[in-house]
């Protein structure tokens, strides 16, 4: 009955608020603690509605995950993408890396990588979204390189280094706070990027 309510743009317009009230449930209690009846319940909608966009509760997360993570993807796209020195390009990139206060997004890609290990569905959008980042961070460094400001030998590699230094101490500081802090997790990152640039 609900599939003939939304014809036309509004189908996509209800499923992009599924996917965003997916995204605050699971920020505010976790990927493997939401159902689909509270993101029913967050919209005020039936879960059939919810089932008539995503067949699966599987699908949903990893759609919304997808849709949270694209958002940062896009938004950091859009900074490089501006006028500045390859260093000043770097920089912003790496520092979009670094979790920000309370966490947020990278609790919820914490529990994503989690979730990969059991999911098929969430593996793969985790290694996609993966990829996309080191994309972002490899053109940064390749740009450099091109231009002289940057000495490295393989940029690709670089970034891949760089990324997992940043994601295992963001693990750390997100999952085991205490730790290590952000001064301490900066400086080991700014560290490794100069050795990395030469």
């Amino acid at each position: 009955m609900e599939k003939s309510e939304e014809p036309g743009p509004a189908v996509e317009k209800r499923r992009i608020q599924i996917l965003e009230a997916t995204c605050t449930v699971m920020r505010k209690q976790g990927i493997a603690a939401t159902r689909v009846g509270d993101v029913a319940k967050h919209l005020g909608i039936s879960t059939g509605l919810v089932h008539y966009h995503f067949d699966t509760k599987d699908e949903l997360l990893a759609a919304a995950f997808r849709h949270a993570a694209e958002k940062e993807l896009e938004a950091l796209r859009l900074l490089v993408n501006t006028d500045g020195t390859p260093r000043e390009l770097l920089d912003i990139v790496v520092d979009n890396f670094f979790p920000a206060s309370d966490f947020p997004s990278w609790r919820l890609w914490i529990e994503g990588w989690a979730v990969a290990l059991r999911s098929e569905s969430f593996r793969r959008t985790v290694m996609e979204l993966d990829e996309a980042w080191i994309e972002v961070l490899a053109d940064t460094l390749t740009d450099g390189v091109a231009s002289g400001d940057f000495a490295c030998v393989n940029p690709r590699d670089s970034a891949w280094r760089l990324a997992c230094l940043i994601e295992g101490l963001a693990i750390q500081q997100v999952a085991h706070g205490g730790v290590i802090n952000d001064v301490e997790t900066r400086r080991l990152v700014a560290d490794a990027v100069e050795a990395e640039i030469g």
